[in-house]
């Protein structure tokens, strides 16, 4: 199985897989069949081809989670964590998961170990609209409960960033401006806004109207960011990811286009420790 797994260092950071299906089913994920990834794959390993992979490449991040949740099995996702803080790199991994109590003391005491030897623990929290959660995320934890996530993980130390993407052309604006209300109260520092994309048949956003998404621009070409890169068609508005910028800016929040440019700010940050 080792064979087929596959990495790729992009902006001085690596992606690793979490190795199994998510099971939030969001109506938009772009994770279902393995695209991006295996669809099921043992830890132990990705874990062993990356301490491979990490001997014979240069890179500074490490970023869990690109193609399942890594906590929607808290023990697995924990203890795939605690390989990869081993490992001497930054580390960063992407939830929507509810995390509190014994998790999270775990997180707190991973933290503190990687602190002391220089290195940053942090998370990307996926939040793609509020109201519209329940018919666009039907099986993930409530906003509320995410946002309790921001301020669990803000509270114990770990820098925090809402992943606000992909950026949903018929989710009103007024939701994602709650998103950035929410999650500033919370404590969280940063704000990302991205694509949103489907394959050549069209899934991914087959539960968009489909006026509304032939208003928005769209290029396909290869993903850029994923080992497997598959050729996807990516939707975007620059008008309006301008607004949402603007807006996250207003609301005295940090805006991100990419989560590579919040790894660099982190990497960044620790330099000038």
């Amino acid at each position: 199985m080792e064979r087929h797994i596959f990495f790729k260092v992009e902006q001085d950071r690596v992606l690793v897989p979490v190795g199994e299906p998510c099971p939030f089913g969001c109506r938009y994920c772009y994770t279902r069949d393995g695209a991006v990834g295996l669809a099921r794959v043992e830890a132990e390993d990705i874990l062993s081809r990356l301490q491979v992979f990490a001997r014979e490449t240069s890179f500074e991040t490490i970023q869990l989670g690109y193609d399942g949740d890594p906590f929607a099995r808290p023990l697995r996702g924990l203890a795939m964590l605690e390989q990869l803080a081993s490992m001497h790199k930054h580390v960063n991994f992407s939830t929507k998961a509810l995390l509190e109590g014994s998790i999270l003391d775990a997180l707190s005491t991973l933290r503190h170990r990687m602190a002391a030897e220089g290195k940053t623990l942090s998370a990307l929290l996926s939040l793609s609209c509020w109201d519209s959660a329940p018919v666009v995320e039907p099986h993930t934890p409530s906003p509320q409960e995410r946002i309790r996530t921001v301020t669990n993980l803000a509270r114990i130390g770990i820098p925090v960033f809402i992943a606000m993407r992909p950026v949903l052309p018929h989710i009103a604006e007024r939701e994602y401006e709650r998103i950035v209300i929410e999650g500033l109260l919370a404590g969280c520092e940063g704000f990302i806004v991205g694509p949103l994309y489907a394959d050549k048949r069209g899934r991914f956003v087959r539960f968009i109207p489909p006026d509304v998404l032939a208003q928005v621009p769209s290029r396909t070409k290869p993903v850029s960011w994923s080992a497997h890169a598959p050729t996807w068609t990516r939707y975007e508005d620059p008008d309006r990811l301008e607004r949402l910028l603007q807006m996250i800016e207003k609301q005295g929040g940090r805006a991100f286009q990419s989560s590579a440019e919040v790894m660099r700010l982190l990497e960044h940050r620790e330099v000038m420790a």
